[in-house]
């Protein structure tokens, strides 16, 4: 096309519009060229959900600990600081490690059902004390120590708040929390429980601050009546080194400063009685329940002795949140086939659920304890939705489960500027085109061959070929020649020849 442009630009026949449609053709060819090269980095592969899916059930082969709370090897999951704990349950729930032959090119969907809650009321058991009667299950919620506790002291502050001061004997190298557990009973033989799942720190030097973040481990069961419990604990530790429990400290680890847990605790420390001669240790307890939440707040001396060296007393503190409910669900018919439910309550932990908190260098930003009990209530909400579509066998190591399967479609993701500008360009060229055959008329547009056609057509009388109709039993002459001979004369011919 340059080659033209500039052979023309030396030929006097050639009119100008000619020369300018050469010119404009020349620079638009060039604008689209690049065009296309770049508007192909907008373009990106894509894939979609297939329309239909399918329902299947899997059966994954699981390591099951070796301990008397059993747990599956791998199935502790991080919750981000900006995540959403439900997704990162589902994405766990389709990872594998719940299955392990899943294909590439398919996305697994957990199957959930809405279910009805038959129980959120409980009568409140803490260290073999009662504390409330009129709930429809037994709840124990229950700090698990070495220590000896020799006396119990309860304060009832509302309907739902207690305050409780247990005084122990002080044991050599142990009067620290352990562990919470909470177990729970509607009849007898009908029982489920959950436990913490924070990593204890070992004795020593310890520091002001979170010891432990907070991690959530959930559990359901099966019940004999047909109906499920749920059970979720969200724990979060933290100590203070060689002092008093402060407020001044908790609102640096806690984001809820106005907290009644954290701030009656304070309360309960300035009144305390002193433990005599090292020789007692007292375990002060904040506990809440509202509905199907249960709060608890524990805070103790952490006392050990190294050598023959005075011991040491730090201040340890827990800060539980959990959320427990009995449901009714109809049981998935697959899951109860595969499964032998309801069978005998086997005690363990379904899934850990680690929560990282944003951090800026070697600090983290306090812990929202409004964003724990929101989580620990939506992993109950899930673990509940999910009910009788799936199940756990510690004893046989498997996971049960059932899933919606769709495949994936490939595709491209086009922006919706590059349809608009796309659509415009086909728009300008065409006018284009259009503007060029009226302009430059069509000895300058038409195909070699039709302009040759039209001159010797101009240029001579004669006829030119056009098409003929053939008729089989009609002879076709051309000035008096036979072309193609009738039947009569094929007949003819054929009887001279014989």
């Amino acid at each position: 096309m340059i080659k033209t442009i500039i052979g023309s630009s030396k030929s006097a026949t050639i009119p100008r519009s000619a020369k300018t449609v050469l010119v404009v053709g020349l620079f638009v060819t060039v604008v689209a060229s690049f065009f296309d090269k770049g508007i192909a980095h907008f373009v990106n592969p894509a894939f979609r959900l297939g329309p239909s899916s399918t329902r299947i059930l899997v059966i994954s082969p699981q390591l099951t600990s070796n301990t008397i709370r059993k747990t599956f090897a791998g199935w502790s999951f991080v919750v981000p600081s900006d995540g959403n704990i439900t997704a990162t349950m589902e994405k766990a729930l389709t990872s594998s490690v719940a299955i392990p032959d899943a294909k590439s090119d398919q996305v697994y969907t957990p199957v959930t059902t809405d279910y009805t809650i038959k129980c959120i009321y409980f009568s409140m058991v803490f260290e073999a004390k009662g504390i409330t009667e009129d709930g429809c299950v037994k709840l124990f919620p229950g700090l698990v120590s070495n220590a000896s506790y020799l006396d119990y002291f309860l304060t009832t502050r509302s309907p739902n708040r207690w305050s409780i001061l247990m005084n122990s004997k002080w044991e050599p190298y142990n009067t620290r929390i352990a562990a919470l557990s909470l177990p729970f009973e509607i009849s007898k033989g009908d029982e489920c429980a959950t436990y913490e799942s924070t990593r204890l720190r070992p004795f020593g030097n310890i520091r002001d601050g979170i010891s432990s973040f907070p991690t959530t481990a959930t559990s359901k069961c099966f019940l004999r009546s047909g109906d499920m419990a749920v059970m979720s604990l969200t724990s979060t530790r933290f100590t203070f080194a060689n002092k008093e429990y402060n407020t001044n400290l908790t609102s640096q680890i806690f984001a809820d400063t106005s907290d009644e847990l954290l701030l009656t605790m304070n309360e309960s420390f300035k009144t305390k009685t002193i433990p005599p001669s090292n020789r007692s240790v007292e375990l002060w307890v904040e506990l809440r329940a509202k509905n199907s939440s249960v709060d608890i707040l524990a805070c103790a001396y952490d006392s050990y002795r190294l050598d023959n060296n005075p011991p040491v007393r730090n201040v340890e503190c827990a800060y539980y949140i959990s959320n427990v409910f009995v449901m009714t669900q109809p049981f998935n018919p697959k899951i109860k086939e595969a499964a032998k439910l309801p069978r005998a309550y086997q005690s363990g932990t379904f899934m850990v659920l680690d929560h990282v908190p944003t951090t800026s260098g070697k600090n983290h930003a306090p812990v929202s304890l409004a964003k724990l009990r929101n989580d620990t209530a939506a992993v109950s909400d899930y673990m509940a939705r999910l009910g009788t579509n799936s199940d756990v066998d510690y004893y046989e190591g498997k996971f049960f489960a059932e899933y919606d399967v769709k495949n994936i479609e490939s595709g491209l993701e086009i922006p919706l500027w590059v349809l608009i500008v796309s659509r415009f360009i086909l728009m300008a060229s065409f006018i284009l085109w259009q503007l060029t055959n009226w302009i430059i008329g069509s000895p300058h547009t038409s195909s070699l061959y039709r302009i040759i056609a039209k001159r010797m057509v101009s240029q001579t009388d004669r006829p030119v070929l056009l098409r003929a109709k053939i008729e089989p039993h009609e002879p076709l002459e051309l000035e008096g020649i036979v072309l193609l001979p009738g039947e009569s004369i094929q007949g003819t011919d054929s009887m001279n020849k014989s």
